[in-house]
């Protein structure tokens, strides 16, 4: 099962637990909850303050303090609209808005829509705006984009990874909780633009993913039953992929930078397995904002120590060491 495969599975399983126990812990209503925090309510015009309310998050900082939630109604569901309370510090002013629905494009067969309002797992803001994480399942989230008038500006099939400035969001798509294969996908969306571009897996063929490619081909050629039996599609250009630790960004060069492990992730009843691919395989991108410009550069963990030192992700990210790493030409397969 993904649940005990992927760190992101296990993150959003507890975080929907802490939130929902630290919720109904610290308060029942949301009057309470605001009360907790010290915050001014007398003369608030907030709809909800004798509500029950559950599953929500609150995002405290020296400007704001904001708490999204939905209303307990008593069901044991969570039923839209997903409530926001925003206190202005600056202003003294509270600000409230509401997302009746909020949806998105699942890629499939059928480009179905799915519906993003969940528990809220985590909530961020930065550039005026509000990111809020929601839980769909083990394996899949959305990000809500709320701009400065808590309106929904974009909802995203994933969660958010990194970011390049106020506008650009590196983020990683969601997947499909009970399928044979779970790769990963980085992708880039522009808040200006309404650009969604995926960046990884790379459009030109890299030389580690063309090994792993003819690996897992040399594997399914004598085990057509294999793949019948499990229920596997066994096409060797769809694998198991994981993204390995933080991804870091420069505005410089809009680059960004990652891990990637290959290593097989599901197993199955028998003796015969998938082989496992290799681990720690470095990405390297600049020009990520521009899809006709942007490049990529592969290579393993360990070449980027001998070519860089054992550096953190970030210091291959300057622009000299940008020259130096997009100087030479892509590795051929090995």
């Amino acid at each position: 099962m993904r649940v005990l495969a992927v760190p992101r599975a296990v993150l959003l399983i507890l975080g929907f637990i802490c939130h929902f126990t630290a919720q109904t812990a610290v308060a029942d209503t949301l009057k309470e909850a605001l009360i907790a925090k010290n915050l001014p309510i007398a003369g608030a015009k907030l709809a909800n303050l004798e509500k029950n309310i559950t599953s929500g998050a609150e995002l405290d900082d020296p400007e704001q303090y904001v708490i999204a939630y939905y209303v307990d109604d008593g069901t044991g569901e969570l039923n839209p609209p997903l409530f926001i309370d925003r206190y202005d510090r600056k202003s003294r002013e509270w600000k409230s808005g509401q997302l009746p629905e909020a949806r998105v494009k699942v890629k499939s067969a059928t480009d179905e829509m799915d519906i993003c309002l969940g528990s809220i797992l985590n909530m961020a803001g930065f550039g005026g705006r509000l990111f809020l994480d929601t839980h769909i399942n083990p394996s899949a989230g959305c990000l809500l984009v709320l701009s400065p008038d808590l309106k929904l500006e974009a909802s995203l099939y994933g969660w958010m990874v990194g970011r390049l400035g106020n506008d650009v969001l590196i983020y990683e798509r969601s997947q499909v909780h009970f399928a044979p294969v779970h790769p990963t996908e980085i992708a880039v969306y522009d808040l200006r633009s309404k650009r969604d571009a995926t960046i990884f897996p790379p459009k030109e063929p890299t030389p580690v993913w063309q090994a792993r490619v003819a690996q897992l081909r040399e594997f399914y050629k004598p085990n057509e039953e294999w793949c019948n039996k499990n229920n596997d599609p066994c096409d060797p250009e769809w694998f198991d992929s994981d993204l390995q630790g933080p991804l870091v960004t420069s505005e410089a060069e809009s680059a960004v930078a990652f891990l990637v492990s290959y290593e097989q992730i599901q197993y199955v009843e028998g003796d015969v397995q998938k082989p496992s691919g290799p681990k720690d395989i470095l990405y390297v991108y600049r020009r990520v904002d521009d899809e006709a410009k942007m490049q990529v550069r592969e290579m393993t963990l360990q070449e980027a120590k001998t070519r860089f030192g054992d550096v953190p992700l970030q210091s291959l990210l300057p622009p000299e060491v940008l020259q130096k790493i997009f100087a030479e030409e892509p590795a051929k397969k090995p």
